[in-house]
């Protein structure tokens, strides 16, 4: 191959957005933060299977079945983003709350508690 046709450019940080490849790598960097929330054992199961973690592309979902348990998912997370030079957006992340009309009245305790995420 000859020498002009070679182009060299620097990586310092992540994948071209929207690349082919881009949620390919991301699942395989990521692998091992849904494998260390899934031992914990806090998040959610149907069975013995284990579905309080969800990602795609650029995502993660944590299902947490309690607001006792997100902060210990979210902990397993900010280590994991220290251990491994990365940092997840808290302005972009979102919170939901989904409860059973007869527990209505728990929505105003919720409103108590705080999630953090990366300081």
């Amino acid at each position: 191959m000859e020498r002009s046709l070679l182009r060299v450019f620097s990586c310092k940080n992540g994948v071209k957005q929207d690349g082919v490849l881009s949620p390919v790598m991301f699942c395989v960097y990521i692998d091992d933060l849904l494998v260390q929330l899934a031992r914990i054992g806090v998040g959610c199961f149907i069975g013995r299977k284990f579905v309080g973690a969800l990602a795609y592309a650029d995502d993660i979902v944590l299902i947490a079945p309690t607001a006792s348990a997100l902060p210990k998912m979210l902990a397993v997370c900010d280590k994991y983003a220290t251990e491994y030079y990365m940092a997840f957006n808290a302005h972009k992340s979102k919170c939901m709350v989904l409860l059973p009309s007869v527990c209505r009245y728990l929505a105003r305790e919720l409103g108590n508690c705080v999630f953090t995420i990366g300081n």
